[in-house]
């Protein structure tokens, strides 16, 4: 027979540690009830916090991940992704931590399909500008 209590995903707990928190509980009481630290619902309700921010700025809920790849990335907007993918230049390992994940996230944003390969590059000699 198993000791430790049934466990909720944070997924799960997010909504209703922020209508607690809306409500007015405490932390501590929030955490009891959950059976996690005053900590560890802090961390819940940064990261929600955090989640409604990127949605307002770009309509569309990225990851925090992919939020920092975007921002590494300096994409301001979707034209500026569509730019960098029909380049070639949006592809996972483009920047540290732009995996497989991020970039489908990415791709379903612009609605354009994911590439299982990274595009090839036209390459140009440096001084007769012919392409290689």
């Amino acid at each position: 027979m198993s000791t430790t209590k049934p466990r909720m995903k944070l997924i799960q707990m997010v909504p209703e540690v922020v209508r607690l928190r809306a409500e007015g509980c405490t932390l501590q009481d929030i955490g009891a009830r959950f059976n996690l630290s005053r900590q560890r619902i802090n961390q819940i309700e940064k990261a929600a916090q955090k989640h409604e921010h990127i949605l307002r700025v770009w309509g569309f809920p990225f990851s925090v991940r992919t939020f920092n790849i975007i921002e590494r990335l300096a994409i301001k907007n979707r034209e500026d992704a569509l730019e960098l993918y029909q380049a070639g230049h949006l592809h996972p390992n483009v920047v540290t931590g732009f995996g497989w994940i991020s970039y489908k996230e990415i791709c379903e944003w612009l609605e354009v399909p994911m590439l299982k390969k990274r595009p090839k590059q036209v390459k140009y000699c440096p001084h007769c500008g012919k392409e290689l």
